[in-house]
């Protein structure tokens, strides 16, 4: 486990007073720590308020907080200033009209300006559980940043509330660490996701395909992570390593889908520092050591997170460009969010063995007139994540990988991920601004459900073959893929000697409109730099008839490749309505000719080549239903 700097909190000696005394020891002009999420001190936050006349000048901070925030009224400005760390939708409005301050940080970097004194906090508000048989008391479904403040505040007050529940690890913490106790026991502010829409769930599939059994997960606020654990349920030994958690989170552990037994690092121990759910996943931490609380300083520091096997982090985004930056946390000069943990997770997942990190959101904005991908980022907009940082990107159109991509891959990528309705003046750009080829093509909308029906992966042997769509960022993958073939292979497969594949007749072939055609490529493996190994597809030469070829590299023939993708083919043409699949078969090639007529193809002698023409009439999809 990586070393952990515990906490000695100065010995206090509490006094159990009312909320109004409480306050009453604050100073003018002072700083104010709130506690987070949704175990804001509100009991304590009224009295506050209540008392606004005896303050002056006195700065409130904290984390995003669940329910409301009086202090940033107008009304109160010369006793408040509100100076967040992150920007809630409780203090959003605040921030814009310049009532309160925002301070662009790192999650996990919070902690140490506490401790330094950089960020010097006089009093510390937050609430706790009542004391066990021990005299200790726990921080419950928040802890974050509170021990660095707690252990530094001049002044720390504690709201003891019994409907808190008592978690485990580092939210446990003498109650002598506490100068005053305020009894006030109320119901845990929630904050339900709700059932995750049309648009949340398509990105929670895409983003399921890559998650395998023993991964550890971060994921952030919002319906696409809770769309994602939906899609977890088949999923063994998930762990997680993450700064929140949901209800969607309380559901897999209960299922016995989160076992964490493959994490490499708190094995067995689900580590979170906040929780932003309802009652039942805080009544599944009550008293839980499976579920164990540390600060930000522990769960967003990069060289922890990158110790878990198979990190996977999951976040989101405002908006991107079309070379990969990412800014999410404001509208162009309009700061709407924060840091958060998202860069923490990004670049400990990417160092992690086996990790992979996401950026998830919508393609377009609710109204569906502002595209969220974008030629270049808004003026004033802030660049949260760079260009070189981002790995994964994820829409409700697909997945673009980005990392090690140039720019022209990059811009192509993520036209493909982009509204169909934006990607024409997308391409425009890039071909204006030179970052392509001046002929590219790419597709502007593809719908089809053949889409569905290409496999993620499929074993033959002993070898596990990884498969999907092709996209026009795929040129140099193809080439690639072209230039490792014999030449006895190159061919069987274009029934001529073919000796090059430039540019042109490369973008031809990744250039696929799924609404007409099909090609179904595999890879050696499920990473983004994977080796292609097979490639099956047809062209559609008539409404109702295609053309279909396969191709398999020499080492992996012989292993049922080639009738594998045949079969999927059929099953496609079906669904696309074409009601015949031809092929020309050159004599030499004996192995093409026993799947097509194992495949159910009947042969004859070919009048174009020296050779076979297979085909079969495939029943119209209306009259199979």
């Amino acid at each position: 486990m990586q070393y952990f700097q515990e906490y000695h909190y100065r010995e206090r000696h509490p006094s159990w007073v009312d909320a109004d005394t409480a306050i009453s020891k604050i100073n003018k002009g002072k700083r104010i720590l709130l506690g987070s999420g949704c175990a804001a001190p509100k009991l304590l936050i009224d009295a506050l308020i209540r008392n606004s006349a005896r303050f002056a000048d006195n700065e409130i901070v904290h984390l995003l907080t669940v329910g409301e925030a009086p202090y940033t009224n107008p009304e109160y400005a010369r006793a408040f200033r509100h100076n967040a760390f992150f920007i809630g939708v409780n203090v959003r409005q605040a921030v814009i009209e310049g009532h309160a301050d925002y301070i662009p940080v790192f999650l996990s970097e919070i902690p140490q300006l506490i401790k330094t004194g950089q960020i010097r906090i006089h009093c510390a508000i937050v609430q706790v559980t009542p004391p066990n048989r021990n005299g200790e008391v726990s921080l419950g479904v928040s802890v974050d940043i509170l021990p660095s403040a707690i252990s530094t505040a001049d002044i720390v007050i504690g709201q003891v509330n019994r409907q808190l529940p008592f978690t485990c690890g580092k939210s446990v913490l003498p109650v002598s660490a506490f100068d005053y106790l305020v009894e006030g026991d109320e119901p845990l502010k929630e904050f339900p996701q709700g059932q995750p829409d049309e648009v949340s769930q398509k990105i929670g599939g895409h983003l399921a395909r890559y998650i395998r059994d023993g991964d550890t997960l971060q994921l952030g606020i919002g319906n696409i992570p809770d769309a994602v654990l939906r899609n977890l349920k088949d999923r063994n030994d998930l762990g997680i390593h993450t700064e929140m958690i949901s209800d969607g989170v309380a559901d897999l552990y209960r299922n016995g889908n989160i076992t964490n037994k493959k994490k490499g690092i708190n094995e067995g121990k689900s580590v979170l520092s906040f929780i932003l759910g309802t009652r039942k996943t805080y009544d599944l931490v009550h008293m839980n050591p499976d579920f164990e609380f540390f600060p930000t300083e522990y769960t967003n520091d990069p060289f922890v997170i990158c110790q878990n096997k198979n990190m996977v982090s999951i976040n989101s985004a405002l908006q991107i460009d079309l070379t990969g930056q990412v800014c999410s946390d404001s509208l162009g000069t309009t700061f709407f969010s924060g840091f958060g943990g998202q860069v923490d997770f990004v670049r400990g997942a990417k160092r992690s063995a086996g990790g992979r990190s996401f950026l998830a959101f919508p393609s377009i904005t609710k109204d569906g007139k502002i595209s969220k991908i974008v030629p270049y980022l808004n003026q004033g907009a802030g660049v949260v994540t760079t260009r070189a940082d981002v790995h994964y990107l994820v829409t409700e159109f697909g997945v673009a990988y980005l990392h090690g991509k140039n720019v022209r891959e990059r811009g192509l990528a993520l036209i493909q991920i982009a509204h169909p309705k934006f990607r024409d003046e997308l391409l425009d750009y890039l071909k204006q601004k030179h970052y392509i080829y001046i002929d590219q093509k790419t597709i502007k909308d593809d719908h089809s459900p053949v889409r569905s029906l290409i496999p993620y992966s499929h074993s033959f042997k002993e070898r596990t073959v990884y498969f999907r769509e092709l996209r026009p960022q795929d040129e140099k993958a193809i080439q690639d893929f072209f230039y490792s073939h014999l030449p006895s292979t190159i061919y069987q497969r274009y029934l001529t000697n073919v000796e090059s594949l430039p540019h042109p007749e490369a973008q031809m072939r990744v250039t696929v409109d799924y609404n007409r055609d099909m090609a179904i490529a595999g890879f050696d493996s499920h990473m983004p730099y994977a080796q292609m190994v097979c490639l099956g597809r047809y062209i559609r030469q008539s409404n109702n008839s295609a053309e279909v070829g396969l191709v398999v590299k020499e080492e992996y023939q012989g292993m049922g490749i080639g009738s594998f993708l045949c079969e999927r083919l059929l099953k496609s043409a079906q669904t696309h309505g074409i009601t015949r699949l031809y092929a020309h078969v050159l004599r030499d090639n004996p192995g093409m000719l026993k799947i097509f007529t194992q495949s159910g193809f009947s042969i004859a002698e070919s009048t174009k080549v020296d050779g076979y023409f297979a085909s079969w009439e495939v029943p119209a999809l209306a009259e199979k239903t």
